[in-house]
């Protein structure tokens, strides 16, 4: 199965989410009564159909997806990812509807049922011609061979969820000070092993490894200008406040066309392929009514999120 079926079906897997089978009851004797938890409303950012996607689906997407994380600093981001989520709900109900699948598949069932659906609705289109392998490689060397990358350490203050503005400029300000500890000389290690509010990052000293430094916006505007040794100043992330620290650079190594051939040919046909389906899921927008229910994001999609695709 190509990436793209692959991602395609894991996110449908977010949605639908494993069958489960109710427990079996446990008779106890109850020591004492107990007051009812208190119900949270999930947060809906869209409805497809009938079908709510939640801001809990959204970040767990985001987990899975963390190269993806800084896309949400902005609405058109945000809205680009949410897409993504929004196209596996249609082909979900698709394939539903198709009977493919059902509420209660598994993910190895989903993920076939998703195959089946690219091969028949957006299959990955032929091999194209020499010229045109040549000249696309030409234009993109810098995705055949290993890409430059940098080695990063973060520290990361988290803003909670739903919290006031007051709340996330305290955040803000304790982010501050501790910039204001790196610029008087203490260590970025010792400063993201005590302070840091990333959980991946416990007991790494903040280190996230290396990371692709080009095709990242985001990534490539904060570390403008910073060096080797040195650290950002205060970042807004999706999820809080970061600093970064820039621990190592390696320069891309890329491979001649003649070695790179066969990516080369995988590379266009899954371009080919996404067109397919970003086209395929359009078409399943316009007859499922697809709600977004996000202030900032209806601002920034006043068309809604297929108007691209029209």
């Amino acid at each position: 199965m190509r990436f793209l079926s692959y991602s395609l079906a894991l996110c449908i897997c977010l949605l639908i989410g494993p069958g489960l089978a109710p427990a079996e009851p446990v008779a106890q004797a109850p020591e004492k009564a107990q007051a009812p938890e208190k119900q949270v409303t999930p947060v809906v950012m869209a409805r497809v159909g009938e079908r709510d996607i939640t801001v809990e689906q959204f970040m767990q997407f985001l987990t899975k997806n963390p190269g993806r994380v800084h896309e949400a600093t902005t609405p058109e981001g945000k809205g680009q990812l949410l897409r993504t989520l929004v196209e596996a709900e249609l082909m979900r109900q698709a394939m539903l509807d198709a009977g493919s699948i059902t509420e209660t598949s598994t993910p190895e069932e989903q993920q076939v049922a998703f195959a089946q659906l690219a091969a028949a609705k957006f299959p990955a289109p032929p091999a194209p011609d020499e010229e045109a392998l040549r000249d696309y490689y030409e234009h993109n060397k810098d995705m055949f061979g290993i890409p430059a990358s940098v080695r990063l350490s973060q520290i990361q203050l988290r803003v909670p969820e739903g919290a006031s503005e007051e709340e996330k400029a305290a955040v803000r300000a304790r982010a501050e000070a501790v910039l204001e500890r790196l610029k008087a000389g203490e260590s970025f290690a010792d400063l993201a092993s005590a302070l840091t509010e990333n959980p991946r990052e416990k007991g790494t000293d903040g280190d996230l490894g290396f990371v692709w430094r080009d095709g990242h916006e985001w990534l490539e505007s904060a570390l403008e200008g910073v060096e080797v040794g040195q650290h950002t100043a205060v970042l807004e992330s999706p999820v809080g406040f970061d600093i970064l620290m820039l621990t190592e650079e390696r320069e891309a190594v890329i491979t001649p066309f003649e070695q790179a051939r066969d990516s080369v040919v995988q590379r266009m046909q899954a371009d080919g392929q996404e067109r397919a389906r970003q086209a395929y899921a359009a078409s399943l927008a316009k007859s499922t009514k697809v709600e977004l229910l996000v202030e900032d994001l209806k601002a920034a999609y006043p068309n809604g999120l297929f108007e691209a695709s029209e």
